[in-house]
């Protein structure tokens, strides 16, 4: 990590080796719970799909399948 230059830029700044590896398990940390509300979000709207019916398992039977 140390080769990295967002580590170098924050060396720079005073952070000190400690500071940094905290920041960067804090960064971690967020952009993994972004991810978790981001599959939340799908998932409530696949609920909300499925609740006003606009989402079914249930093949339409009126297509008709080409030969």
């Amino acid at each position: 990590m140390e080769g990295n230059s967002a580590y170098e830029k924050l060396k720079k700044l005073g952070l000190t080796p400690a500071q940094i590896e905290s920041l960067c398990q804090l960064r971690s940390t967020y952009a993994e719970k972004e991810l978790i509300v981001v599959e939340l979000r799908r998932l409530e709207f696949a609920r909300w799909l499925v609740f006003t019916g606009r989402l079914t398992d249930e093949l339409p039977s009126s297509r008709k399948v080409a030969a």
